[in-house]
């Protein structure tokens, strides 16, 4: 594989894992579904290239791999971010620290 052809496919891999992730309940419209499609791809390429550095020598289909843990990983870490938010948005009426 060149370059550019790992690249789309990282890029690929990231995007479906982005259109999986809009299952999950999150900031709803059009903010939302550009936040993880485009958080989904650059999870992708980041851990991708990152196994690169790491592992220089891995085949391509590892790479791929890499890319579909980064991509997960980045819409998990982005999930969880924002359920602590919304919490701390939603606090109780009493609950003041007084």
């Amino acid at each position: 594989m060149n370059g550019l052809d790992s690249l789309l496919g990282w890029t690929a891999i990231g995007a479906a894992a982005s259109l999986a992730a809009l299952m999950w309940p999150f900031l709803r419209g059009g903010t939302g579904v550009f936040i993880k499609l485009l958080l989904g791809p650059l999870g992708a390429v980041g851990a991708a290239l990152l196994s690169h550095l790491v592992f220089p020598d891995e085949s391509p289909i590892e790479r791929l791999v890499f890319a579909a843990i980064g991509a997960i990983a980045s819409l998990v870490a982005l999930q969880v971010l924002w359920q602590r938010y919304a919490r701390s948005k939603t606090t109780p009426l009493g609950a003041s620290g007084s």
